[in-house]
């Protein structure tokens, strides 16, 4: 899955694809590079961020979804939001899939939102407050995913709709999320997909102490580990360098 952010305050590529042409020039550059989704992005959450309204989220995603969606009509498009009302008009314009940074626990009405639709869903493990500095609580990260899978169910959404998110760098400190990347295993055995966003995190860049744009091998790193522990789509900047990290990973893995 590779990431564009149509936003002017990401973390580490804020402004360089608020304009739809750059979105779209972006998208094609990593389609080549091998990217079977796109993720597109119109608010940014990093540390501090300052949510946006629908209507501004929406005035920055409209153009590059509906040209993305029309140069390339087979391409599976993502767009990450935490709004129903966003999430809604996106699957009438073609999006494919709904990136939920809440997993459930924000808008009530996303839901009923994908239950309405074909829509595949991200389902992010959050929560409103944050655990302490190094702490990570994985009975309830798993419980999180069991109740959200049980709503989803209950709504007639099937496990095979849906990918589980750990939420790497929202609801614990960098320390704790080596601890979560080493819980992988247990998380992929829960019926419904995997996916990773690693990319660029601030917990890379403690360890190499690189600032977010030099951070792409130490995540091509993470995700070609991650691979081989049954996790199925990896959110990242950079879709060339992971794709040759996870290709290795798996002939390692799977080569007899």
């Amino acid at each position: 899955m590779g990431i564009v952010n149509v936003t002017p305050d990401s973390f580490s590529d804020g402004g360089r694809y608020d304009d739809p042409v750059r979105a779209v020039d972006q998208t094609a550059q990593l389609i080549a590079d091998g990217a079977d989704i796109i993720d597109v992005g119109a608010e940014s959450t990093r540390p501090g961020y300052q949510p946006v309204d629908v209507e501004t989220e929406w005035r920055r995603l409209e153009e590059p979804l509906r040209q993305i969606r029309a140069r390339w009509p087979a391409v599976r498009l993502s767009v990450d939001t935490q709004k129903a009302e966003v999430a809604r008009r996106a699957i009438a314009l073609g999006v494919d899939i709904i990136n939920d940074i809440q997993g459930f626990q924000g808008d009530p009405e996303m839901i009923r939102v994908l239950a309405d639709s074909n829509a595949g869903y991200i389902m992010m493990f959050n929560r409103p407050v944050p655990w302490p500095d190094g702490v990570v609580d994985l009975g309830e990260m798993e419980e999180f995913f069991v109740q959200g899978l049980q709503r989803a169910r209950a709504y007639h959404i099937d496990d095979d709709r849906i990918l589980l998110d750990p939420g790497l760098g929202f609801a614990y400190s960098g320390a704790a999320s080596w601890t979560v990347l080493r819980h992988l295993p247990a998380l992929s055995g829960m019926g419904a997909g995997l996916l990773l966003g690693p990319s660029r995190k601030r917990f890379l860049g403690t360890l190499t102490g690189k600032p977010p744009l030099e951070r792409d091998v130490a995540t091509a790193t993470v995700c070609a580990i991650a691979a081989m522990h049954h996790v199925d789509v990896m959110r990242v900047h950079n879709v060339a360098l992971t794709r040759d990290a996870v290709a290795v990973a798996d002939r390692w893995q799977y080569h007899e």
